[in-house]
């Protein structure tokens, strides 16, 4: 079984975020899916009157079933606010729609293509569930308290949340590259 990982350097992201072009869908799902954490389910059920112009919104986790407030990050709404001009869309359509039929979302098949894609052009093994984790790993290293992450991420325990972002281990090395025995 393939372990993922999030992308810990942040500028590999930042590399990441110019693979494909502003305002495209690609690059907006790579965007939604490193700034949110969501679950790639979540993500492409979106649809766009549910997110255009607003602060948050609230969703129904699939996998969990629970409700969930979501806080919409402003460069994220620009980045929506952009694309949906530019595409055109209604606020009745999907924010990620299938190209087949506008009825529809794209299909998890092809958001995880789009997302491995994107890892390719970069050298990396990429994920949806990697951009989840780089989410947790990030906010944690810039302060974010564990235990809010385990909320956001509806673990069990911290020790949990800390295995999934990949602090664990990472923490582990560091304390044997830290002691000081004054010798």
């Amino acid at each position: 079984m393939n372990t993922t990982h999030a992308i810990k350097d942040i500028s590999q992201i930042q590399i990441l975020m110019d693979v494909y072009p502003p305002q495209s869908k690609n690059r907006l799902l790579l965007e939604y899916a490193i700034r949110t954490g969501l679950r790639i389910s979540d993500i492409l059920n979106v649809k766009v009157g549910q997110v255009l112009g607003k602060e948050s919104y609230q969703i129904v986790e699939m996998k969990t079933g629970k409700k969930k407030e979501l806080a919409i990050h402003d460069r994220l709404k620009q980045s929506i606010s952009d694309y949906v001009e530019k595409e055109g869309l209604e606020a009745s359509d999907y924010l990620f729609y299938s190209n087949a039929d506008r009825s529809s979302h794209i299909k998890r098949t092809q958001a995880h293509r789009i997302i491995a894609h994107a890892g390719d052009m970069i050298g990396i093994t990429l994920s949806a569930h990697s951009l989840r984790k780089s989410f947790g790993y990030h906010s944690y290293k810039q302060g974010v308290d564990i235990s809010l992450l385990q909320t956001i991420f509806q673990h069990s325990s911290q020790a949990v949340t800390l295995r999934y972002i990949d602090i664990t281990q990472e923490n582990i090395n560091n304390v044997y590259k830290r002691v000081d025995f004054g010798f």
